[in-house]
């Protein structure tokens, strides 16, 4: 037993004596003899640049900073080459007694590499089934994008596993071959995939059955598409859980995937792949019978990351047909018709030819063209042709065709796609009259991205389309692109209103969009200056910055809501005036803007009126339009406004000079000058609800108005000379209306209360003077009011007056006069 015990002791001193003594022993003198044998048993180029260590109780290998080359015919750069920390290789215990280095595992610690170098990792030792590898912490670059390794190992026994990091996303995954004389199953499972294939095989072909399901979001799909650089592809698979089915078949002279399924919840394909070996011929057929793109599934184009799959270069030896059909595309609230692409590669080409019809007669877009290569980038030259109702709809769906006003129109261009860069020349469309031609050309730099384009335009009616949608700008905020378009548009209408000519400068940078170098000329238009929209945090709404100056300016362009409704008889006579009582919503569509306007010009047109040294500054704030200034002449009147206007109310302060009454007013009856200052305020949803609920207070004073149709002086003297009561009634309701009336001077005042304008006034004419106090109900037109006239009697020193009354619509008022009142008032006075 003592002996025993002493033999265990002994041969464990000598043990770590041993590993003692080859931990300490320098092993460089051993490099060349190592590097020799590690590159005959893995068929590559070694270099080591650091120490070699060795442990012998567990035996182990570990060689520190090792560059591997496995192309050794060819020039490489060191980022071409493998490195590694350190590559720990365990041999196996008979090795040892025959001094050759025939490991039984092999770890790569710390390794950085690209994929091809990784490929070739896993097939030197993964084949022979005598050899486990592990690599660890480790980074593999696949294109211009990284993958960080924490863990994968490849086992002898045909079994995998592993974890790895791409961006900020996490996958694992585990899987295992198993294949024999007459079976080959094969399993992979992951938090992103899923693959079970099952077959038989003989020494002739191999059958079997592979489904493969996609537990896909969008993180995954954009991972893989970097990984492989073809972005194109998150975006035309969708982001949800995908099932694909086939039946495959293998044998020396083909390749077949025959029953081909696709199916998740917007989509539902068939198909069939078919590969001639020995020609090394594909071709690829699949037909889907339901696309669903409206579902949120599908990721927003990135134009920068799709032009980024231009970097790959087709393979010469690749030789592919692909023809893709699908049917009931739902995109945008309507179902597409038929989409139908082939693609042909060979040569390192690939020719592209695509149709999509849309719902209708001859509605349809074409794009056709061929990518080539110059060894080292791709890139694709093709045309564009569209076919179709409302072109507006097809490029903007957020800008609507108005339905009456749809008609046919031809689009047609020249596409080139490379990295960086998207160009669309020779743009030419043909809309009914309308025609444009143009060009276009994004650009992708590090530093931003960049838009530039050129357009003219001819014969374009505004007036069709429906953009209220447009001019929500949050696509402002969120644009990346930097943009500069020179437009060029004649012969536009825009609110009914020709523009013979209109230049301008469109701009976009850094949230702010800029319309600058303005210029609009026509019959009734000469005006420069600029239109800003801004978007920026200091603002909590986007501005818009309107500046405009010029000599002629047409302000119908600018819809004005309706202020009265006239109903005429058939002889053209009014017979009712009322407020419109449509809903005033104006500042409703400016709810989604802050604006600065103003517009300074000689002549500013609205109606048929011309007002002349035009002056506007107004500011929207928070829904509420602050008028700083409206000012101009109209004839001779000068005008001046100021106050607000938000929902709901309207508070305006104003002063008018010199007004001439029968311009403005438009009644023949009346001629002469009137100036007015005052303030108002109201409530309300429509012109009906101001006209209502208006109060405030109103000075007026006016210069010899005259009124034709009456005569007042004419009046008085006959009545001083009539004699009895059907004199009197003659003159009151006959004569009266015979010459005209010259009021030298009217002063007065209105007070406004609920809608009711209440005046007192004094006047003065050739034969009397007098005052009048009416009520005027503006909802309603309606005019009550009293005159009285004062005079003085021949022979007589203290004046006397009569009264008369004027009452009912303010279109055609009744005069009326107490015939028995002004007798007695005459034949009292005349006998006193």
């Amino acid at each position: 037993m003592k002996l025993s015990l002493y033999a265990i002791l002994s041969i464990s001193l000598l043990l770590i004596l041993i590993h003692v003594a080859a931990t300490f022993k320098d092993w460089s003198g051993y490099r060349e003899y190592i590097v020799k044998e590690l590159e005959k048993t893995y068929d590559a180029k070694v270099h080591v640049g650091g120490k070699i260590e060795v442990s012998l109780i567990t035996p182990k290998l570990t060689i520190h900073n090792v560059y591997v080359q496995y192309n050794k015919n060819k020039e490489q750069k060191l980022s071409d080459l493998i490195s590694a920390k350190k590559i720990e290789i365990r041999p196996s215990l008979l090795s040892l007694f025959s001094f050759s280095l025939q490991p039984k595992s092999i770890s790569f610690l710390g390794m950085k590499s690209n994929k091809e170098n990784l490929l070739n990792i896993m097939n030197t030792k993964a084949n022979d089934n005598t050899v486990d590898i592990l690599i660890k912490d480790s980074q593999i670059s696949f294109n211009a994008d990284t993958i960080n390794i924490k863990e994968v190992a490849i086992k002898k026994n045909k079994q995998f596993f592993g974890e790895v990091q791409i961006g900020d996303n996490n996958y694992d995954f585990s899987g295992k071959v198993n294949v024999t004389k007459n079976n080959v199953h094969i399993s992979v499972d992951s938090n992103f995939a899923n693959l079970l294939f099952k077959g038989n095989r003989n020494q002739e072909e191999l059958k079997g059955n592979l489904v493969l399901t996609i537990n896909n979001n969008s993180d995954p799909m954009s991972d893989l598409a970097k990984i492989i650089n073809l972005s194109f592809l998150s975006y035309v698979i969708p982001s949800e859980n995908i099932e694909i089915s086939s039946n495959i078949n293998l044998n020396e002279s083909e390749f077949t995937a025959t029953d081909l399924k696709i199916e998740s919840k917007s989509m539902q394909g068939t198909g069939i792949i078919q590969n001639d070996r020995k020609s090394d011929h594909t071709n690829i057929n699949i037909s889907f019978s339901k696309v669903d793109l409206k579902n949120g599934s599908h990721k927003t184009t990135d134009i920068k990351g799709l032009l980024e799959s231009f970097r790959e270069v087709v393979p010469k030896n690749l030789s592919l047909d692909f023809n893709m059909e699908a049917s009931n595309i739902q995109y945008q609230n309507r179902i597409l018709d038929k989409f139908h692409a082939t693609l042909k590669f060979a040569n390192g080409e690939i020719n592209v030819d695509t149709l999509l019809q849309f719902p209708g007669t001859n509605n349809i877009s074409r794009l056709s063209g061929k990518v080539s290569n110059n060894g080292n980038l791709s890139e694709f030259n093709g045309d564009i042709l569209i076919k179709g109702e409302s072109f507006i709809s097809h490029i903007l769906p957020s800008i609507k065709m108005q339905e009456r006003e749809k008609s046919q129109f031809t689009a047609s261009s020249k596409l080139y796609l490379a990295p960086r860069i998207l160009s669309l020349s020779d743009i030419r469309l043909l809309n009914n009259k309308e025609s444009w031609q143009g060009s276009i050309k994004v650009n992708h730099t590090k530093k931003h991205n960049m838009i530039d384009s050129k357009f003219s335009i001819h014969n374009i009616n505004i007036d069709k389309y429906d953009y209220s949608l447009f001019s929500k700008v949050q696509w402002l905020k969120n644009l990346k692109y930097d943009v500069n378009i020179r437009t060029s548009v004649k012969d536009s209408i825009f609110n009914g209103t020709k523009i013979e000519d209109l230049y301008f400068s469109l701009k976009i940078q850094e949230n702010k969009l800029v319309a600058d170098k303005i210029k609009l000329f026509g019959e009734d238009f000469d005006i420069t200056g600029s239109v800003k929209i801004l978007v920026d945090q200091k603002y909590t709404k986007p501005l818009l910055d309107v500046n405009l100056t010029g000599n002629k300016f047409n302000g119908n362009i600018f819809k004005l809501p309706k202020l009265l409704e006239v109903k005429r008889n058939s002889r053209n006579e009014i017979n009712q005036i009322q407020w419109s009582t449509k809903q005033l919503n104006f500042l409703d569509e400016k709810g989604d803007f802050d604006a600065n306007v103003q517009i300074k010009t000689t002549e500013f047109k609205i109606g048929q009126n011309v007002l002349k040294d035009f002056n506007l500054d107004t500011v929207i704030r928070n829904n509420t339009i602050t008028i700083k200034q409206i000012s101009y002449i109209l004839e001779h009147g000068q005008m001046f406004f100021q106050g607000y206007l938000k929902a709901g109310s309207i508070h305006i302060k104003f002063s008018i000079a010199n007004l001439d009454t029968k311009e403005v007013i438009g009644v023949n009856n009346i001629n002469g000058k009137i100036s007015l200052s005052g303030e108002i305020k109201t409530q309300g949803t429509s012109f009906d609800d101001w006209a209502s609920n208006l109060s405030g207070n109103v000075n007026f004073q006016a210069q010899k108005i005259e009124f034709t149709n009456v005569d007042f002086n004419s009046f008085i003297t006959k009545l001083l000379s009539s004699k009895n009561k059907p004199e009197i009634s003659k003159l009151a309701y006959v004569d009266i209306y015979n010459g005209s009336t010259l009021f030298e001077n009217i002063n007065g005042k209105v007070s406004i209360n609920s809608g009711v304008c209440s005046t007192s006034s004094q006047f003065s004419i050739d034969q009397a003077s007098g005052s009048i106090s009416s009520n005027l109900i503006l909802s309603k037109f309606s005019l009550t009011s009293i005159f009285r006239l004062f005079f003085i009697l021949p022979n007589h020193n203290s004046p006397l007056y009569i009264e008369a009354h004027l009452d009912g619509p303010i279109w055609c008022p009744k005069m009326s006069f107490d015939v028995d009142q002004i007798y007695n008032t005459l034949v009292s006075k005349k006998n006193s």
